[in-house]
């Protein structure tokens, strides 16, 4: 559960972010349907093993694959699983600005502490227009934002960017995913 001020989100960062995360894959039942005891036994194993906080609706957790009800459900179960005593992160990366800021509105609202997003796959084209976009999340949210920069969003920010990025208040950090910068 996020602790820190929008404003000192990036302190909080640096203090708290530190350790082994995991990335939390998105389990379902034979009917196509999350599979909420699966994923809480998952949640509470990858626990038990010492690991910091966690990831859902990632790139693992199939994000792009989900419904928006199935996302928030996940957001939910890691929310519940976490009980404000484990640090959480959602990627909350849409297509949809509106959904976009339901998804951080929602993640914040569960007590996630840490969002991530990346640029709005096939309709971003500019590193200008990724910068605006990111710009929209963190005036809509108080909780610190990860950035992913990976060419599978159709789009890979230079160093100058990124840097732009971190000038944000509420950007925390770059999972950097880009491998030739």
């Amino acid at each position: 559960m996020a602790t820190y001020a929008k404003h000192e989100a990036q302190e909080w960062a640096w203090e708290t972010l530190k350790g082994q995360w995991t990335t939390l894959c998105t389990p379902f039942t034979p009917e196509d349907t999350i599979d909420e005891a699966g994923l809480r036994n998952n949640i509470r194993h990858v626990r038990r093993l010492g690991t910091k906080g966690a990831g859902c609706t990632w790139g693992m957790g199939e994000f792009w694959s989900l419904t928006h009800e199935e996302r928030l459900q996940v957001m939910q179960i890691l929310a519940d699983e976490a009980n404000g005593q484990w640090l959480t992160g959602a990627h909350i990366t849409h297509t949809s600005a509106s959904a976009m800021l339901d998804l951080a509105q929602n993640a914040e609202n569960m007590g996630f502490d840490v969002l991530i997003v990346a640029p709005p796959f096939i309709v971003t084209k500019t590193e200008e227009q990724v910068i605006d976009w990111v710009r929209h999340l963190a005036d809509n949210t108080r909780l610190a934002i990860m950035f992913y920069n990976s060419p599978q969003f159709g789009i890979v920010l230079s160093p100058a960017s990124l840097k732009r990025l971190c000038e944000i208040p509420n950007v925390v950090g770059i999972k950097e995913a880009s491998f030739n910068q």
